[in-house]
């Protein structure tokens, strides 16, 4: 009967067939960016939600056109009284390029959302975080 150190040998050991997989492709750091909206006097988050919503589609589009590999999904949530949270999950391969994607993604958001009643653009947040 084989010892438990030979058979950790064996199991640690590269096997032929484990030494011809490829390696796997290193994949960019991921980031997370958080957009913080605020709703104009009068207007509850739930209804701009769903405006907002409705825009998904439109929204996906344009983070895939503008982003391209960088876009990983994005979400819309009410986050209080009068504040909305778009995240989005992005990959890149610096911080800088992450700052600078997240900053691609806001402007084109802020595109698309100016004529959406009830969001107020005068005061945005946008955090970048690494994963």
């Amino acid at each position: 009967m084989p010892s438990r150190s030979e058979i950790r040998d064996h199991n640690t050991s590269t096997s032929p067939a484990h030494a011809s997989r490829s390696p796997t492709e290193p994949t960019a750091p991921k980031y997370i960016a958080r957009v913080a909206l605020s709703c104009g006097h009068g207007h509850p988050p739930g209804q701009v939600l769903h405006a907002l919503q409705q825009l998904q589609p439109v929204i996906d589009d344009r983070l895939r056109r503008d982003l391209g590999d960088r876009h990983q999904r994005h979400a819309t949530e009410s986050s209080g009284a009068d504040k909305l949270t778009v995240t989005l999950e992005l990959q890149a391969p610096s911080h800088a390029d992450a700052i600078r994607a997240a900053g691609i993604a806001l402007g084109m958001l802020a595109d698309l959302i100016a004529d959406v009643a009830g969001v107020d653009l005068a005061g945005v947040a946008l955090v970048v975080r690494a994963r």
